[in-house]
């Protein structure tokens, strides 16, 4: 192979990587920002980030490619030194804008190689984020080190990108490119390793093949809008969104002809806003936007599609060798995370003193930088133990959070069977976790005025166990009428014998009354908090996480705690050994 091709190579992997990448760190640091301004009143950059981004589109067109490597150097450096959302998403506010640059003058077939190359890192975080986990972490700068040295040894500058590159960068943004997103949009609440690993080859495929539609835009513009609108028709979508991507691939050469690169860094803002609040819009003032995800992909897909429409173009297809590459990669990397974790659940012995944990981990996010919790909440479970977890705000791929797979990455790594109940899009709700077999008995979303607030009721079969898991809502009246609600839920059959979550409410709040007229508290002692927020002299510490047990079931409670020292989340895990009768 040339020089000339081996650096076209490593710019299509640097740019696709650093797309995808800059693409999750900025919306999740300007969320996790924003978060903590809206609750707290805390000024933190989220704000800053978007005047940024908005800057690096105007001046993209005017850095040289060795300013454009620096970006990108630093880029990479930043995503060593810590995975904290805040912070380094000031810097993917530039990175985002080079990459869409390279994206510009490369054949669509390079970038296709580095999309599938942070594919094959997800794989290896276990449908965690790669900036997460430290192997990963290391692979993804080396990617991007690369690539800023192929961009560094060539003289020039950048070229703008214009609306339709970041019309493109919206549609992938919003999950096409992440299997776990595109399995959870389809209804698939419950997989494992092999699953997202089997998809995530026929993802890369509709990646790779992309280039394959590029000489046909009107047959891409139609299956890219056909393909979106499978999300109606769900599970069709597991196949139409699919070719929804290798669509928008194929319309990427007719995308760079298009000018206004600072309206486009704006649209994508606004599309990324909008779908944060397909999720939350309640809470952020974007009401009309619940669960309203499909019809935004579905816009989005038309607006690309808009963009892109022209001539047909000459586009350089990929070589068997340049799809063969990139698959075996992903291959290899798929094989190593099979051997190294786990393909399924690891199911235990039933036993009679069972540790059961309810704990809010708090959307993936550690609690005062949004800095990525998944590497730490990984070593704090495999250090605990807990037999069953009650988990609130668990997310398996929503973009407010990098698309993290919060059960996945948890039964990959500790073997784990679960049972999740999303609140919204498939992608955000609620959770739990055994070492035993299961099977949901009933779920439904409380009546709420905030933002959609679930429950579950499971059953353990080995141990004859029946439990409610809920998240509860922010107002105090909200609450009260959810516990009614919430207990007539418990008390239908099967009778759970525990109820257990974040309820948001105080001891002695009308809801934690409701509660236990049926139900006592595990805790006899109630802990110091089971919350706690604390930052530049704020500390907010609350009282509101419950394992509630049936006052009739003759069930002993042996040990009981809260591991108040621990900050995964802004919650504080709490546990009790329950002695089954």
């Amino acid at each position: 192979m040339s020089v000339n091709g081996r650096d076209k190579i490593l710019l299509g992997l640097g740019a696709g990587v650093l797309l995808a990448s800059s693409l999750r760190i900025f919306i999740a640091g300007a969320y996790s920002s924003l978060e903590k301004t809206f609750f707290y009143g805390v000024n933190l950059p989220s704000g800053l980030g978007i005047l940024l981004l908005l800057l690096a589109a105007f001046l993209v067109g005017r850095l040289s490619r060795k300013a454009g490597a620096v970006i990108m150097a630093a880029y990479a450096i930043a995503l060593l030194a810590t995975d904290a959302t805040e912070y380094t998403h000031l810097i993917a506010a530039f990175a985002l804008p080079v990459a869409l640059a390279l994206v510009k003058e490369l054949d669509v077939k390079y970038l296709a190689i580095g999309l599938v190359a942070d594919l094959s890192l997800r794989v290896l975080a276990t449908g965690g984020e790669p900036a997460d986990f430290p192997y990963t972490r290391v692979i993804l700068a080396v990617l991007l080190f690369l690539g800023s040295y192929a961009l560094w040894k060539e003289p020039g500058t950048l070229k703008k990108p214009g609306f339709g590159l970041y019309a493109f960068a919206a549609l992938l943004e919003l999950g096409l490119i992440y299997p776990n997103a595109v399995m959870r949009y389809s209804g698939m609440t419950v997989y494992y390793l092999p699953e997202f690993i089997g998809f995530s080859l026929f993802v890369a495929l509709a990646i790779l093949l992309g280039p394959y539609l590029a000489r046909k835009p009107s047959l891409a513009m139609a299956l890219l809008v056909l393909g979106s609108a499978t999300l109606f028709l769900k599970p069709l979508s597991l196949i139409g969104l699919p070719l929804a991507l290798a669509a928008s691939i194929a319309l990427v050469e007719n995308a760079k002809g298009s000018r206004g690169g600072v309206i486009g860094a704006f649209y994508l803002f606004l599309v990324s806003t909008l779908a944060i609040g397909a999720y939350v819009g309640r809470d952020i003032g974007l009401a009309f936007m619940e669960d309203r995800l499909e019809i935004l992909i579905l816009v989005a897909s038309v607006i690309y599609a808009l963009s892109a429409y022209g001539k047909d173009r000459e586009v350089g297809l990929p070589s068997a060798r340049e799809i063969a590459g990139p698959l075996a990669g992903l291959i290899v990397a798929s094989l190593i995370t099979l051997a190294l974790f786990n393909a399924g659940p690891t199911y235990g012995e039933a036993k009679k003193d069972v540790l059961i944990w309810t704990y809010n981990v708090h959307q993936g996010f550690g609690p005062y930088d949004g800095t990525f919790n998944g590497y730490e909440l990984v070593n704090l479970l495999a250090g605990q133990r807990p037999d069953v977890w009650l988990a609130q705000e668990v997310v398996g791929g929503m973009i407010a959070n990098g698309y993290q797979d919060v059960p996945l990455f948890i039964s990959a790594r500790l073997g784990y069977a679960y049972e999740y109940k999303p609140a919204v899009e498939g992608s955000y709700g609620i959770a739990v976790f055994s070492h035993w077999h299961m099977r949901t008995e009933g779920e439904l979303n409380l009546e709420s005025v905030g933002q959609a607030r679930p429950a579950q009721k499971v059953f353990i079969e080995e141990l004859g166990l029946t439990l409610v898991n809920v998240h509860m809502g922010l107002s105090e009246e909200e609450r009260a009428m959810q516990a009614e609600e919430l207990l007539k839920f418990a008390e239908s059959k099967p009778v759970a014998q525990v109820i257990g979550g974040d309820t948001n409410a105080e001891p002695d709040e009308e809801a934690i009354a409701i509660l236990t007229r049926d139900y006592r508290d595990a805790f006899p002692e109630r802990p110091p908090y089971t919350f706690l927020w604390e930052r530049n002299g704020v500390r907010d510490e609350e009282n509101i996480d419950y394992i509630l047990l049936k006052k009739d079931w003759p069930a002993r409670v042996k040990d009981y705690g809260c591991l108040c020292d621990v900050e995964v989340s802004d919650h504080r895990p709490v546990w009790a050994v329950i002695e089954l009768p």
